[in-house]
């Protein structure tokens, strides 16, 4: 995905609890050097590959003198979507050569590593980024370090998840060679992806565009960054010059997408996507994203279509089987959706939307009540500040019986957000099932006053 840190879409949810649907992100664990123009960025989600399937790229390959595999591989830029079979294959060729000097190996692990990645490979991935590590480790000189070779340690480190080191290797590198953009761009893109610092981002991105104009790359990221910060004028200048520059560069439209998603014109998000597909039928994360718009606007079938097409692609994507769970879940498909919950959270343990949703969705099942509880208290760990956990943890002690419980879980998202409907029917609820019902009953005329529909939705699953 192009995803690592995920945005969340807010989506009123039609429960308790709310459940809201996550947009893919660009995770990008390694960033594509800005060289010239035609360098579309970092490694993104699988190219379109032929009808005789992934072989041709290798077959190609190897028809080709070692000497314009290694060269092809070794290029400073790392590999993208677009290339990234055809430079893997290269690289594997590069390093079986045993032709390589210590810099260009570890060059060529750190390349294919990130080609691995677009292709969807992390495991193999994260083993290339380890070995092109040692490499580097053992070849840089802490007395007299090389600016480029610490860029790239920088870049393997981050994609190792090693964030800090890898801040401080691109810190060095700037300090050494202030007018070389690659550490830039690559200081950027973690500050922005991984930490959230989208300021000191565009500043980064400022440096690499005052080198390089026409850099796409750079345009994407700080197009995202400003639309992460809501200035969707500034975010949308920069990615219009990207698409002018790269037309057929799927991600550009992508990106986009996500900042017309953010100010609410879903419609042009739409159209986004649809371009971004044009170009790249397999660009999981325009799959991902469109499904998202789609489901918030009831129009689950098509958004599981999208979500299955995403997954026949990258079927380890925790996002999309996440969202594809919320959907199965407005279908009322509930074993089916816990089913993708609990897929998503063996990928991603971390992800506490997943636990909320399983927690509710066992809930609404009536069966697993506690294991549903534990979910919620996961849930709970991972995000504790979510409103919307304490809303399904007092949904949960509603159908376990102990209102009181109930009532201080509902309490906890009220003080936070006294105009929570969905909290104020069912604390009033609780308050109605605990003997205290004239303040049961004016809770819940609140929470029709705000919401008309909020004793339906509760009727539905069996709370009255």
């Amino acid at each position: 995905m192009l995803s690592h840190k995920l945005s969340i879409a807010a989506v009123l949810l039609v429960l308790a609890g709310g459940i809201p649907l996550v947009v893919s992100q660009f995770d990008w664990v390694s960033s594509t050097g800005p060289g010239k123009p035609a360098a579309t960025g970092p490694a993104g989600p699988a190219s379109p590959v032929s009808a005789p399937g992934a072989t041709a790229p290798k077959a190609a390959a190897a028809a080709l003198p070692i000497s314009i595999l290694i060269g092809d591989c070794l290029q400073d830029s790392l590999p993208n979507a677009a290339d990234a079979e055809r430079r893997a294959a290269a690289c594997s060729a590069a390093i079986q050569s045993h032709g390589l000097t210590p810099g260009e190996l570890a060059l060529a692990r750190l390349n294919r590593g990130a080609a691995r990645m677009a292709m969807g490979d992390k495991v193999m991935a994260s083993r290339d980024y380890m070995d092109a590590l040692q490499h580097y480790d053992s070849m840089i000189d802490p007395a007299n370090p090389h600016a480029l070779a610490l860029y790239r340690r920088g870049t393997a480190l981050e994609a190792l998840g090693q964030t800090d080191r890898a801040l401080s290797d691109y810190n060095q590198a700037i300090k050494l060679d202030p007018r070389e953009p690659l550490a830039f761009f690559g200081r950027g893109v973690l500050l922005a992806t991984r930490k959230r610092a989208y300021v000191r981002a565009i500043a980064d991105f400022d440096k690499v565009l005052a080198l390089q104009p026409d850099n796409v790359a750079a345009l994407m990221f700080r197009g995202d960054a400003y639309g992460q910060m809501g200035e969707f004028g500034r975010s949308l200048a920069d990615l219009d010059r990207a698409i002018a520059l790269a037309p057929d560069d799927a991600r550009a439209y992508v990106f986009r997408g996500l900042a017309n998603g953010r100010r609410g014109k879903d419609q042009l998000a739409l159209d986004d996507y649809a371009s971004a597909l044009e170009r790249d039928p397999r660009n999981v994360d325009a799959l991902v994203n469109r499904a998202a718009i789609r489901s918030a606007a009831g129009k689950n079938d098509q958004a599981i279509r999208d979500l299955d097409a995403a997954l026949a692609i990258r079927p380890d994507n925790p996002l999309a089987l996440y969202n594809r769970g919320y959907a199965r879940f407005i279908k009322r498909d509930y074993d089916q959706a816990i089913a993708d919950y609990s897929a998503a959270i063996s990928l991603d343990p971390t992800m506490g939307l997943a636990y909320n949703n399983r927690c509710l969705t066992r809930a609404i099942v009536g069966r697993d009540l506690v294991p549903a509880l534990a979910d919620c208290d996961m849930a709970l760990k991972l995000i504790p500040t979510s409103l919307e956990i304490h809303n399904t943890r007092g949904f949960i002690y509603l159908k376990l019986g102990d209102p009181a419980i109930a009532i201080t879980e509902y309490d906890k998202a009220l003080d936070a957000d006294p105009n929570r409907a969905l909290s104020l029917y069912g604390r009033g609820l609780a308050k109605i099932r605990s003997g205290r019902q004239k303040e049961g009953e004016a809770d819940q005329a609140a929470a029709r006053a705000l919401l008309p529909s909020v004793e339906r939705r509760f009727s539905i699953y069996g709370l009255e």
